[in-house]
Protein backbone atom coordinates (compact mmCIF):
# COMPACT_ATOMS: atom_id res chain seq x y z
CA UNK A 1 0.00 0.00 0.00
CA UNK A 2 1.15 3.04 -0.75
CA UNK A 3 2.34 5.44 2.04
CA UNK A 4 0.53 9.25 1.72
CA UNK A 5 2.11 11.91 0.39
CA UNK A 6 2.22 15.64 -0.16
CA UNK A 7 -0.44 15.62 -3.84
CA UNK A 8 -2.86 13.48 -0.89
CA UNK A 9 -2.80 15.74 1.63
CA UNK A 10 -3.61 18.62 -0.79
CA UNK A 11 -6.07 16.25 -2.52
CA UNK A 12 -8.08 15.61 0.66
CA UNK A 13 -8.08 18.57 1.91
CA UNK A 14 -11.74 21.26 2.33
CA UNK A 15 -12.24 24.34 0.15
CA UNK A 16 -12.45 27.39 2.15
CA UNK A 17 -14.96 29.81 0.72
CA UNK A 18 -16.55 33.22 1.69
CA UNK A 19 -19.42 35.62 -0.24
CA UNK A 20 -20.36 39.21 1.40
CA UNK A 21 -22.62 41.32 -0.46
CA UNK A 22 -23.43 44.63 1.74
CA UNK A 23 -25.34 47.71 1.11
CA UNK A 24 -23.84 50.78 2.47
CA UNK A 25 -25.41 54.18 3.31
CA UNK A 26 -23.03 56.65 4.56
CA UNK A 27 -24.46 60.42 5.60
CA UNK A 28 -21.98 62.87 7.24
CA UNK A 29 -22.84 66.57 7.74
CA UNK A 30 -20.05 67.77 6.57
CA UNK A 31 -20.18 66.13 3.21
CA UNK A 32 -22.81 67.36 0.68
CA UNK A 33 -23.55 63.63 -1.29
CA UNK A 34 -24.38 60.61 0.69
CA UNK A 35 -22.52 57.35 0.15
CA UNK A 36 -24.18 54.45 -0.99
CA UNK A 37 -23.38 51.39 -2.80
CA UNK A 38 -23.39 47.77 -2.78
CA UNK A 39 -19.89 45.93 -2.06
CA UNK A 40 -18.71 42.82 -1.90
CA UNK A 41 -15.81 40.51 -0.79
CA UNK A 42 -15.45 36.60 -1.89
CA UNK A 43 -13.11 34.49 -0.67
CA UNK A 44 -11.70 31.42 -2.31
CA UNK A 45 -9.22 28.70 -0.80
CA UNK A 46 -8.10 25.00 0.29
CA UNK A 47 -6.52 24.23 3.64
CA UNK A 48 -5.06 20.57 3.08
CA UNK A 49 -4.68 17.88 5.01
CA UNK A 50 -2.16 17.07 7.41
CA UNK A 51 0.78 15.68 6.01
CA UNK A 52 4.28 15.05 8.09
CA UNK A 53 2.93 17.31 10.82
CA UNK A 54 2.86 20.16 7.78
CA UNK A 55 -0.93 21.66 7.17
CA UNK A 56 -1.24 24.01 4.04
CA UNK A 57 -3.84 26.75 3.60
CA UNK A 58 -3.93 29.45 0.56
CA UNK A 59 -6.71 31.44 -0.54
CA UNK A 60 -7.39 34.26 -2.97
CA UNK A 61 -9.67 37.15 -2.22
CA UNK A 62 -11.43 39.49 -4.56
CA UNK A 63 -13.55 42.59 -3.16
CA UNK A 64 -15.57 45.16 -5.48
CA UNK A 65 -18.44 46.84 -6.11
CA UNK A 66 -21.89 46.40 -7.95
CA UNK A 67 -23.22 48.78 -9.77
CA UNK A 68 -22.46 52.53 -9.64
CA UNK A 69 -19.85 53.74 -6.71
CA UNK A 70 -21.09 56.23 -5.05
CA UNK A 71 -18.86 56.90 -2.66
CA UNK A 72 -15.09 57.58 -1.41
CA UNK A 73 -12.70 54.95 -1.03
CA UNK A 74 -9.55 56.77 -0.74
CA UNK A 75 -8.78 58.19 2.65
CA UNK A 76 -6.31 59.97 1.63
CA UNK A 77 -8.65 62.56 -0.71
CA UNK A 78 -10.44 64.86 1.18
CA UNK A 79 -12.00 67.09 -1.62
CA UNK A 80 -14.68 64.04 -2.35
CA UNK A 81 -18.07 65.41 -1.57
CA UNK A 82 -18.54 61.93 -0.25
CA UNK A 83 -18.04 60.85 2.70
CA UNK A 84 -15.57 57.71 2.89
CA UNK A 85 -15.88 54.31 2.67
CA UNK A 86 -12.73 52.42 2.82
CA UNK A 87 -13.56 49.21 0.43
CA UNK A 88 -11.66 49.95 -2.47
CA UNK A 89 -11.56 47.19 -5.70
CA UNK A 90 -8.71 44.73 -5.64
CA UNK A 91 -7.59 41.07 -5.76
CA UNK A 92 -4.72 39.55 -3.75
CA UNK A 93 -3.45 36.62 -1.92
CA UNK A 94 -5.39 36.01 1.27
CA UNK A 95 -4.36 33.39 3.99
CA UNK A 96 -1.19 31.84 2.83
CA UNK A 97 0.70 29.96 5.51
CA UNK A 98 1.76 26.54 6.73
CA UNK A 99 1.48 25.04 10.28
CA UNK A 100 3.85 22.35 11.55
CA UNK A 101 2.43 20.62 14.49
CA UNK A 102 5.57 18.46 14.83
CA UNK A 103 6.46 19.30 18.27
CA UNK A 104 4.68 18.46 21.46
CA UNK A 105 1.89 21.00 22.45
CA UNK A 106 3.18 23.46 20.09
CA UNK A 107 1.80 24.64 16.90
CA UNK A 108 4.52 26.74 14.47
CA UNK A 109 3.16 29.09 11.44
CA UNK A 110 4.73 30.63 8.74
CA UNK A 111 3.49 33.15 5.61
CA UNK A 112 0.68 35.54 5.22
CA UNK A 113 -1.72 34.80 8.33
CA UNK A 114 -4.74 36.01 10.65
CA UNK A 115 -3.22 37.61 14.37
CA UNK A 116 -6.28 38.23 17.07
CA UNK A 117 -4.90 39.14 20.41
CA UNK A 118 -6.85 38.82 23.37
CA UNK A 119 -10.24 40.69 22.60
CA UNK A 120 -8.55 42.16 19.71
CA UNK A 121 -8.35 45.53 21.19
CA UNK A 122 -4.28 45.70 20.41
CA UNK A 123 -3.84 43.22 17.52
CA UNK A 124 -6.76 42.40 14.66
CA UNK A 125 -7.72 41.72 11.58
CA UNK A 126 -10.37 44.32 11.50
CA UNK A 127 -12.84 41.94 9.81
CA UNK A 128 -16.05 44.38 9.38
CA UNK A 129 -13.79 45.86 6.16
CA UNK A 130 -14.24 43.92 3.00
CA UNK A 131 -9.97 43.00 2.92
CA UNK A 132 -8.76 41.90 6.42
CA UNK A 133 -5.97 43.30 7.54
CA UNK A 134 -3.26 40.29 7.17
CA UNK A 135 0.32 39.84 8.59
CA UNK A 136 3.39 38.07 6.75
CA UNK A 137 5.79 36.51 9.29
CA UNK A 138 6.10 33.65 11.76
CA UNK A 139 4.38 32.65 14.94
CA UNK A 140 4.36 29.93 17.70
CA UNK A 141 1.83 28.74 20.18
CA UNK A 142 2.96 26.16 22.77
CA UNK A 143 0.11 24.92 25.44
CA UNK A 144 2.47 22.38 27.15
CA UNK A 145 1.96 23.66 30.64
CA UNK A 146 -1.62 23.17 32.18
CA UNK A 147 -4.14 26.07 31.55
CA UNK A 148 -1.29 28.03 30.24
CA UNK A 149 -0.65 29.21 26.48
CA UNK A 150 2.23 31.25 25.40
CA UNK A 151 2.63 33.04 22.26
CA UNK A 152 5.29 34.42 20.32
CA UNK A 153 5.47 35.99 16.90
CA UNK A 154 7.45 38.07 14.37
CA UNK A 155 6.12 40.19 11.35
CA UNK A 156 8.04 42.00 8.38
CA UNK A 157 4.54 43.14 6.72
CA UNK A 158 1.30 44.08 6.33
CA UNK A 159 -1.80 43.74 4.38
CA UNK A 160 -4.05 46.51 5.31
CA UNK A 161 -7.73 46.96 4.72
CA UNK A 162 -7.25 49.09 1.79
CA UNK A 163 -5.57 46.29 -0.05
CA UNK A 164 -2.21 48.08 0.35
CA UNK A 165 1.25 46.32 1.65
CA UNK A 166 3.64 48.12 3.88
CA UNK A 167 6.85 46.85 5.70
CA UNK A 168 6.93 46.68 9.20
CA UNK A 169 8.63 45.23 12.38
CA UNK A 170 6.25 43.72 14.97
CA UNK A 171 6.92 41.44 17.57
CA UNK A 172 4.07 40.09 19.79
CA UNK A 173 4.25 38.06 23.07
CA UNK A 174 1.69 36.97 25.14
CA UNK A 175 1.09 34.53 27.86
CA UNK A 176 -2.47 33.56 28.94
CA UNK A 177 -3.27 31.28 31.83
CA UNK A 178 -6.67 30.25 33.37
CA UNK A 179 -6.31 29.93 37.17
CA UNK A 180 -10.04 28.53 36.97
CA UNK A 181 -13.09 27.43 34.88
CA UNK A 182 -14.53 30.72 33.39
CA UNK A 183 -11.66 32.78 34.46
CA UNK A 184 -8.55 34.06 31.98
CA UNK A 185 -5.01 36.30 32.79
CA UNK A 186 -3.18 37.66 30.06
CA UNK A 187 -0.07 39.38 30.02
CA UNK A 188 1.22 40.86 26.96
CA UNK A 189 4.71 43.27 25.23
CA UNK A 190 3.75 44.46 21.71
CA UNK A 191 6.56 46.05 19.74
CA UNK A 192 5.66 47.91 16.85
CA UNK A 193 8.14 49.34 14.43
CA UNK A 194 6.64 51.37 11.93
CA UNK A 195 7.36 54.62 11.62
CA UNK A 196 3.81 55.82 9.48
CA UNK A 197 1.53 53.61 11.11
CA UNK A 198 -1.91 55.03 10.12
CA UNK A 199 -1.91 56.91 13.38
CA UNK A 200 -1.93 60.63 12.62
CA UNK A 201 -0.35 62.56 15.07
CA UNK A 202 1.88 64.53 12.79
CA UNK A 203 5.05 62.41 13.84
CA UNK A 204 7.81 61.67 12.36
CA UNK A 205 8.01 58.00 13.53
CA UNK A 206 4.98 56.48 16.07
CA UNK A 207 7.00 53.58 16.68
CA UNK A 208 5.54 52.51 19.93
CA UNK A 209 6.03 49.62 22.56
CA UNK A 210 3.24 48.34 24.85
CA UNK A 211 3.14 46.15 28.12
CA UNK A 212 -0.30 45.12 29.80
CA UNK A 213 -2.13 42.81 31.49
CA UNK A 214 -5.68 41.63 31.54
CA UNK A 215 -8.42 39.79 33.68
CA UNK A 216 -11.75 38.50 32.26
CA UNK A 217 -14.39 36.40 32.96
CA UNK A 218 -17.55 35.12 34.43
CA UNK A 219 -19.04 33.97 37.82
CA UNK A 220 -21.18 31.71 38.72
CA UNK A 221 -23.60 30.47 41.73
CA UNK A 222 -23.53 33.49 43.41
CA UNK A 223 -26.56 35.30 41.74
CA UNK A 224 -29.30 33.56 39.32
CA UNK A 225 -27.48 35.01 36.55
CA UNK A 226 -23.79 35.12 35.76
CA UNK A 227 -21.79 37.69 36.80
CA UNK A 228 -19.05 38.98 34.03
CA UNK A 229 -16.09 41.43 34.51
CA UNK A 230 -13.53 42.81 32.23
CA UNK A 231 -10.29 44.67 33.48
CA UNK A 232 -7.11 45.56 31.42
CA UNK A 233 -4.16 48.27 31.60
CA UNK A 234 -1.63 48.69 29.64
CA UNK A 235 1.13 51.44 28.99
CA UNK A 236 2.58 52.93 25.40
CA UNK A 237 5.71 54.14 25.26
CA UNK A 238 8.11 55.05 21.98
CA UNK A 239 9.90 52.34 20.86
CA UNK A 240 13.14 51.99 17.68
CA UNK A 241 13.37 55.90 17.37
CA UNK A 242 9.43 56.53 18.19
CA UNK A 243 8.78 59.97 18.80
CA UNK A 244 9.25 60.67 23.04
CA UNK A 245 5.90 62.07 23.05
CA UNK A 246 4.36 58.94 22.18
CA UNK A 247 3.47 58.46 26.08
CA UNK A 248 0.53 57.54 26.95
CA UNK A 249 -1.63 54.66 28.89
CA UNK A 250 -4.86 52.44 29.51
CA UNK A 251 -7.12 51.29 31.13
CA UNK A 252 -10.74 49.57 30.93
CA UNK A 253 -13.04 47.99 33.39
CA UNK A 254 -16.37 46.80 32.75
CA UNK A 255 -18.86 44.53 33.82
CA UNK A 256 -22.41 43.27 34.11
CA UNK A 257 -25.21 40.08 34.17
CA UNK A 258 -25.79 37.86 31.43
CA UNK A 259 -28.23 34.76 31.08
CA UNK A 260 -28.61 32.02 28.24
CA UNK A 261 -29.73 34.11 25.82
CA UNK A 262 -28.72 37.76 27.13
CA UNK A 263 -26.49 40.37 28.36
CA UNK A 264 -26.54 43.76 29.95
CA UNK A 265 -23.00 45.04 30.38
CA UNK A 266 -21.30 48.52 31.78
CA UNK A 267 -17.87 49.41 30.39
CA UNK A 268 -15.07 52.24 30.59
CA UNK A 269 -12.22 52.61 29.02
CA UNK A 270 -10.18 55.25 28.94
CA UNK A 271 -7.20 55.88 26.33
CA UNK A 272 -5.00 58.19 27.93
CA UNK A 273 -3.42 61.71 26.75
CA UNK A 274 0.28 62.92 27.11
CA UNK A 275 -0.94 66.55 28.60
CA UNK A 276 -2.86 66.88 25.20
CA UNK A 277 -0.36 66.34 22.82
CA UNK A 278 -0.54 62.55 21.76
CA UNK A 279 -3.57 60.07 22.51
CA UNK A 280 -2.78 56.56 23.11
CA UNK A 281 -2.99 54.97 19.59
CA UNK A 282 -4.16 51.34 18.71
CA UNK A 283 -3.65 51.21 14.42
CA UNK A 284 -3.34 47.56 14.30
CA UNK A 285 -6.92 47.34 16.31
CA UNK A 286 -10.57 45.85 15.50
CA UNK A 287 -11.92 49.56 14.62
CA UNK A 288 -15.71 48.46 14.63
CA UNK A 289 -15.52 46.51 17.98
CA UNK A 290 -14.63 49.33 19.91
CA UNK A 291 -15.67 53.03 20.37
CA UNK A 292 -19.27 53.20 17.85
CA UNK A 293 -19.38 51.64 14.80
CA UNK A 294 -19.14 54.75 13.28
CA UNK A 295 -15.53 54.96 13.20
CA UNK A 296 -15.21 58.75 14.39
CA UNK A 297 -12.54 58.10 16.86
CA UNK A 298 -10.89 55.55 14.44
CA UNK A 299 -7.85 57.81 15.29
CA UNK A 300 -7.26 59.17 18.85
CA UNK A 301 -7.51 62.72 19.80
CA UNK A 302 -4.29 64.18 21.00
CA UNK A 303 -6.06 65.14 24.29
CA UNK A 304 -7.43 61.13 24.61
CA UNK A 305 -10.47 59.62 25.04
CA UNK A 306 -13.34 58.32 27.76
CA UNK A 307 -15.62 56.40 26.61
CA UNK A 308 -18.63 54.66 28.77
CA UNK A 309 -20.90 52.48 27.14
CA UNK A 310 -23.76 50.52 28.13
CA UNK A 311 -24.31 46.62 25.56
CA UNK A 312 -27.20 45.28 25.24
CA UNK A 313 -28.05 41.92 23.86
CA UNK A 314 -30.86 39.38 23.21
CA UNK A 315 -31.34 36.16 21.58
CA UNK A 316 -34.62 34.45 20.00
CA UNK A 317 -33.70 31.50 18.29
CA UNK A 318 -32.22 32.08 15.27
CA UNK A 319 -32.32 36.06 15.69
CA UNK A 320 -29.79 38.13 17.75
CA UNK A 321 -30.43 41.86 18.95
CA UNK A 322 -27.76 43.71 19.75
CA UNK A 323 -26.96 47.71 20.78
CA UNK A 324 -24.38 49.90 22.19
CA UNK A 325 -24.53 53.33 23.75
CA UNK A 326 -21.70 55.59 24.01
CA UNK A 327 -20.55 58.57 25.61
CA UNK A 328 -17.30 60.13 24.91
CA UNK A 329 -15.35 63.02 26.37
CA UNK A 330 -11.65 63.91 26.38
CA UNK A 331 -8.96 62.15 28.43
CA UNK A 332 -7.32 65.71 29.16
CA UNK A 333 -9.47 68.68 29.20
CA UNK A 334 -12.47 66.87 29.74
CA UNK A 335 -14.15 68.52 26.70
CA UNK A 336 -17.63 66.68 25.45
CA UNK A 337 -17.27 64.48 22.07
CA UNK A 338 -20.48 63.79 22.11
CA UNK A 339 -22.61 60.34 21.64
CA UNK A 340 -23.05 57.30 19.37
CA UNK A 341 -25.76 54.59 19.32
CA UNK A 342 -25.28 51.43 17.57
CA UNK A 343 -27.61 48.44 17.14
CA UNK A 344 -27.80 45.62 14.73
CA UNK A 345 -29.38 42.62 14.02
CA UNK A 346 -28.54 38.82 13.48
CA UNK A 347 -30.51 36.64 11.62
CA UNK A 348 -28.54 32.70 11.08
CA UNK A 349 -30.74 31.78 8.05
CA UNK A 350 -29.23 28.55 7.92
CA UNK A 351 -26.33 26.81 8.53
CA UNK A 352 -23.69 29.10 6.76
CA UNK A 353 -25.57 31.54 6.04
CA UNK A 354 -26.03 34.76 7.61
CA UNK A 355 -27.85 38.27 7.32
CA UNK A 356 -27.21 41.77 9.91
CA UNK A 357 -28.50 44.36 9.93
CA UNK A 358 -26.11 47.31 11.26
CA UNK A 359 -27.46 50.91 12.22
CA UNK A 360 -24.76 53.74 13.77
CA UNK A 361 -25.26 57.28 14.91
CA UNK A 362 -22.77 59.90 16.42
CA UNK A 363 -23.67 63.11 17.07
CA UNK A 364 -21.25 65.53 18.85
CA UNK A 365 -20.87 67.20 22.06
CA UNK A 366 -19.86 70.74 22.39
CA UNK A 367 -15.67 70.24 22.08
CA UNK A 368 -14.28 72.76 19.34
CA UNK A 369 -13.60 72.39 16.73
CA UNK A 370 -17.60 71.30 15.72
CA UNK A 371 -17.89 67.43 14.75
CA UNK A 372 -19.73 66.07 11.99
CA UNK A 373 -22.72 64.42 12.78
CA UNK A 374 -22.44 60.88 11.17
CA UNK A 375 -24.94 58.54 10.45
CA UNK A 376 -24.33 54.77 8.69
CA UNK A 377 -26.53 51.46 7.86
CA UNK A 378 -25.42 48.47 6.51
CA UNK A 379 -27.06 45.31 5.44
CA UNK A 380 -25.13 42.10 4.41
CA UNK A 381 -25.34 38.99 3.51
CA UNK A 382 -22.51 36.31 4.53
CA UNK A 383 -21.70 32.90 3.21
CA UNK A 384 -19.10 30.89 4.23
CA UNK A 385 -18.39 27.31 3.31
Amino acid sequence: MAVPGPLDAIANGRAVIELRPRYNHIEESDKPLVSEGFTYRAILGWASAPWANLRLTAELINTGHIGDKKYNENGADRTSPYPLLPDPDSTDVNRAFIDYTGFEATRLRAGRQLVRMDNQRWVSDNDFRNTPQLFDGVSGTNTAIANVELHASYYWRVRTTSGTSAPLNLTLLHAAWNPAPDHGLAAYAYFHDQAQNGAFTGFADNSYRVVGARAEGSVKGLAPVDLVYTAEAAMQRPFSGGDSRVDANYWRLGGGASGDAWTLRYDYEVKGSNNGVYGLQMPLTDFYGFNGWTLHFFNTPARGLRDQWLTGRVQAGPVVLYGESHRFKSDFGGLDYGKENDVGLTWLAMDGITVRLQHARYRPGTAQPPQPRITKTWLSLTYTY
